[in-house]
């Protein structure tokens, strides 16, 4: 075998095994909407596997979905400020990933507009139209599922 199918062979084996990884994450967040409990229990499954960029974004967003139950506005608005300012980080390190970048359109998305976190709303969605067809089908049949309902 040579090196380049050695390569690529590698490549493919990672690959397979960081889908691997986020599926029960991904499966985790459409839960997440259902309850405190369930949002809960996507942060702890980040927890575990927090050495990926992806996975970070999932742990902030489920954070940020997380202060619904918060009572206080101002603790609600310094979370909400802090948790965003972090996902735009990941964001603008990872610009050509689609799923990090479709978790800040769902959020953007569901957030009040009073707050102003709406400023890359139409240009996430662009870019994920614009990238979609190249995703694996999986990730594709994910995305496209979650627009959906948005």
């Amino acid at each position: 075998m040579n090196i380049t199918n050695i390569i690529i062979l590698l490549f493919v084996i990672n690959c397979t095994a960081q889908t691997n990884d986020l599926d029960p994450i991904r499966k985790s967040y459409i839960e997440s909407v259902q309850s405190e409990e369930n949002i809960k229990k996507l942060i702890n499954t980040c927890d575990k596997n927090e050495n990926n960029s992806i996975i970070s974004a999932y742990k902030i967003v489920a954070e940020l979905m997380l202060i619904k139950y918060e009572y206080n506005p101002i603790t609600k608005f310094n979370l909400f400020t802090k948790h965003t300012r972090k996902l735009d980080l990941i964001v603008s390190n990872n610009l050509n990933n689609i799923e990090i970048r479709f978790l800040r359109y769902c959020i953007q998305k569901q957030t009040p507009m009073f707050l102003g976190y709406d400023n890359n709303l139409e240009l996430d969605y662009k870019f994920i139209l614009k990238n979609i067809e190249i995703q694996p089908k999986k990730l594709q049949e994910y995305i496209n599922s979650i627009l959906k309902t948005l």
